[in-house]
């Protein structure tokens, strides 16, 4: 029979000890057995005590609770049930009621698991629905009685009390200063009221007989086609020559233009203008083509502008004419 020994010694030499992976090693005075992982030994079999919750995924008993704490676990009683109230819950373990009273009522059942709303019944105030220009409310400001306004509602108001009344408002009818005028049943206002009016009319009539028999007014004219003049009434009284005034003329009025007379037209050559061309400077000299000799400013020399250069500007900058030599010299 064969014996195989493990490798064995005493803890006082386990620092030392060295273990190839798989290689087993015993210490024979603690009795703790030993493996090696290829880098390390790993006790195989240590004391329970020296153990931790942790080490063999258990939770310790201190940290199972009947009493909700901070970072303990709370242990299921009898029933089943918690002992004590969660800090938060997603729903009622029973659902609630709520319940509106008083001037209102309506109800929702609620177990916490999702918001509720309640649909409100008003209490009947005993009004009747309508529109009201009168209402009395109570000191929650409920309606409680609703009427319309009568005459007796609505006291007496002076002028001094109404704004925007207009400055008419505060004046009094009549026809005396101050007052305002009525038109009467034929919607005319009072001739109290009216001042005169004069409307002259005009006569043409050919002598002075026709003129004092004509039945005028004060401020009509009279056209007299005999003497080319008029004259207006200025007294009351047409038969009578002094109470008609004669209109002036001015003195020295046009009888023609152009020897033309009535609805004149007239044209250049009416009034000596038959040479000229109606035309003006933008188009005039637009492009023009000049003839003859004409005549400009000579500029000064070495002037560097878009001013017309005269033949004397061009000969003073020392051009060269056709038979000009330019010589380089010699050297």
């Amino acid at each position: 029979m064969v014996t195989i020994k493990l490798k064995r010694g005493n803890n006082v030499n386990l620092s030392g000890l060295s273990l190839e992976a798989g290689e087993p090693a015993f210490v024979l005075d603690t009795g703790k057995l030993y493996l090696g992982n290829g880098t390390d030994k790993v006790l195989i079999n240590p004391d329970p005590a020296s153990i931790s919750p942790e080490e063999i995924g258990a939770v310790p008993l201190s940290d199972v609770v009947t009493t909700a704490a901070a970072n303990k676990i709370l242990k299921l009683n009898a029933s089943s049930e918690l002992p004590a109230n969660a800090a938060s819950a997603s729903k009622l373990k029973t659902a609630r009621t709520l319940s509106l009273s008083g001037d209102a009522s309506g109800s929702t059942s609620f177990d916490g698991s999702a918001n509720k709303e309640i649909e409100i019944l008003l209490a009947n105030s005993g009004v009747t629905a309508g529109t009201y220009t009168k209402v009395t409310v109570d000191a929650k400001g409920r309606v409680t009685s609703a009427t319309n306004l009568s005459a007796a509602d609505i006291p007496g108001l002076t002028l001094a009390k109404i704004t925007d009344a207009g400055t008419a408002a505060s004046k009094n009818t009549g026809t005396a200063g101050g007052n305002i005028p009525v038109l009467d049943a034929n919607g005319k206002l009072d001739a109290a009221v009216v001042p005169a009016i004069a409307i002259s009319d005009t006569f043409v009539v050919a002598s002075q007989t026709a003129m004092l028999g004509l039945t005028a007014e004060v401020g009509d004219i009279a056209v007299r086609t005999d003497q080319n003049k008029s004259y207006i009434l200025r007294t009351a009284g047409a038969s009578t020559l002094a109470n008609w005034q004669e209109l002036l003329s001015p003195t020295s009025p046009v009888q023609s233009v152009a020897g033309k007379t009535g609805a004149v037209t007239l044209t250049a050559a009416d009034v000596g203008l038959g040479n000229v061309t109606n035309e003006s400077k933008t188009t005039l000299f637009a492009s023009a083509a000049l003839t003859g000799i004409p005549t400009a400013p000579t500029a000064a020399a070495a002037t560097n502008t878009t001013q017309v250069a005269t033949t004397a500007f061009v000969k003073a900058q020392g051009y060269l004419s056709s038979g000009s030599v330019v010589d380089g010299g010699t050297f």
